[in-house]
């Protein structure tokens, strides 16, 4: 067969797409696109437009964007996920490698345990923290019995103490595709760099790391995505008195009267986690990372 005939063989929907078109029926297979946008538009776009006309109510901008805590709450959300972020990039990417160089029954361990880890309700993984952080409890009992504390541990409720938490969290969204990264890697490079003499750590630095930079960035732009608008695990282990944006969110829209300023608040962390998804996508192109 030329390269003619092949050509004309693929119809203009893809090499992908055509061959399960034609299985359904050509073009009428169209109506399977009925359900993902009805789901769109009944649970995104109905909603989304309801958050707007509440924040038009009642001056709801205005007040969101003149609210002293709220400006704080931006800029407090923006560095816990900044830094989860790096922290989570840092020991995902430990974590990755070590599935992929581990022995077999050790990689299936880890394997197990971080989808363990990843099916364990989010609200019990949290109390489990809230445990390890009571003044008296087990981190406590480990200091004291090491002889090398005395008073209680003073940090439940505070900021610092919903970082690990939200590192525990986050884990398998950087783990898992910086290991599908890791599994894509030409064996070849690694063999030329072992006979052109680098090192282990050369060639981690120079050949390996180069190439899992996609999967790295996807999962570093995803938790960061996901952690500017979290709220359990901020809600229950930070302070109180200096709550991240989904707390404040969810506090306006549970007082009368602020419903508007609510809206206005949820619109505006909207409109930030939209551009930094942007921003990474065209910096990284972490869309073609997700789309393969």
């Amino acid at each position: 067969m030329n390269d003619t005939t092949a050509t004309a063989t693929v119809p203009a929907g893809g090499r992908l797409a055509s061959p399960l078109r034609g299985a359904l029926g050509g073009n009428g297979a169209l109506w399977l696109l009925v359900p993902p946008v009805t789901f769109l538009v009944l649970l995104l776009v109905v909603p989304l437009g309801f958050l707007v006309y509440l924040a038009l109510q009642d001056s709801g901008f205005s007040k969101a964007l003149g609210d002293e805590i709220f400006r704080a709450s931006i800029w407090r959300t923006l560095v816990l996920a900044a830094t989860v972020s790096v922290l989570t990039l840092i020991f995902g990417t430990i974590y990755a490698m070590a599935l992929a160089i581990a022995p077999k029954g050790v990689a299936i361990a880890l394997l197990i345990a971080l989808f363990t880890l990843f099916w364990t309700s989010l609200l019990v993984r949290t109390y489990g923290w809230m445990l390890l952080y009571l003044p008296q409890g087990p981190i406590y009992s480990v200091l004291h019995g090491l002889g090398l504390r005395d008073a209680p541990v003073e940090v439940f409720q505070k900021t610092a103490a919903a970082y690990p938490a939200m590192v525990h969290v986050m884990l398998p969204y950087v783990v898992l595709p910086v290991y599908a990264a890791i599994r894509q890697l030409d064996p070849m490079h690694l063999r030329a760099a072992r006979v052109l003499g680098a090192g282990p750590l050369l060639t981690l630095r120079k050949v390996v790391l180069p190439q899992l930079r996609s999967g790295i960035m996807a999962g570093a732009v995803l938790v960061f995505v996901m952690s500017l608008g979290f709220y359990v695990t901020p809600q229950l282990l930070g302070s109180p008195t200096g709550p991240m944006v989904a707390s404040l969110i969810g506090a306006s829209f549970n007082t009368p009267g602020e419903t508007s300023t609510a809206a206005a608040m949820s619109l505006v962390l909207l409109a930030v986690v939209i551009v930094v998804y942007v921003a990474a996508d065209r910096v990284f192109k972490v869309s073609e990372q997700w789309g393969r």
